[in-house]
């Protein structure tokens, strides 16, 4: 299966540049890389460099942040036809829920930051939207004692309604280092504590790919594509 990591940030919002993580994500074995910075203006710093990086793919998408859902919807209207990839910053309750409300979303990524996680209404959303949820391991790596059993409580619990409501995951390490991106085979070894099948992890590590080709297609109505 071809696995991308789908949440990667680098310069100037993470410490390594595009194709500096594009070299690691070859050698760890991912056929191809998101790079999602915050800033959402276009391709990152040292992107014409990452193309020349042979045998991986290397996309660009944004990670989008808002305090509010008004203020989301407008970054998502202007950047979605600059982009091949839109995940949005959760946490908040409010936040969380817009997202899976706004089909134009690819990935909600950490909706646990806070501790509230996912949430029904949230779930329902997504479903009917077909927003994917991303399953952010990165505090599962770096969290130590309590900090991490509630994490992992409330990821459980996320899991629980994405099985209920047949939700789209995608795995991701939400990396601003080389230092902070593991191997697929590592990363389905992590979600598997958590209580995801091994083919279920393998799908969210391989979904980003297939979504990355949906959105390059141009559709003049849903579902209609234009050849």
């Amino acid at each position: 299966m071809n696995y991308y990591e789908c949440n990667l940030h680098s310069l100037p919002d993470g410490s390594d540049s595009p194709s500096r993580l594009a070299l690691v994500a070859r050698r760890l074995g991912y056929a191809g890389i998101i790079i999602c910075n915050y800033s959402g203006t276009g391709k990152a710093l040292g992107a014409e460099a990452a193309k020349a990086v042979k045998g991986i793919e290397v996309a660009w998408g944004a990670e989008l942040m808002a305090e509010n859902p008004r203020k989301l919807h407008q970054r998502v209207a202007s950047l979605r036809n600059r982009t091949d990839f839109l995940a949005v910053h959760g946490g908040l309750e409010k936040i969380n829920r817009a997202a899976c409300e706004n089909p134009k979303i690819d990935l909600l990524v950490h909706p646990q930051r806070g501790g509230k996680g996912l949430g029904v209404v949230a779930a329902k959303a997504a479903r009917d939207n077909q927003v994917a949820i991303g399953l952010d391991l990165g505090p599962m790596i770096r969290f130590r004692g309590g900090t991490r059993i509630r994490w992992i409580k409330t990821v459980k619990r996320d899991l629980v309604f994405a099985r209920k409501f047949d939700l789209d995951l995608m795995i991701t390490t939400g990396a601003l280092s080389h230092l902070d991106m593991r191997s697929p085979r590592a990363l389905m070894a992590l979600a598997e504590l958590l209580g995801l099948e091994r083919d279920e992890a393998q799908r969210a590590l391989s979904f980003p790919g297939t979504i990355l080709e949906l959105n390059r297609k141009r559709w003049l109505l849903p579902g209609v594509e234009m050849l």
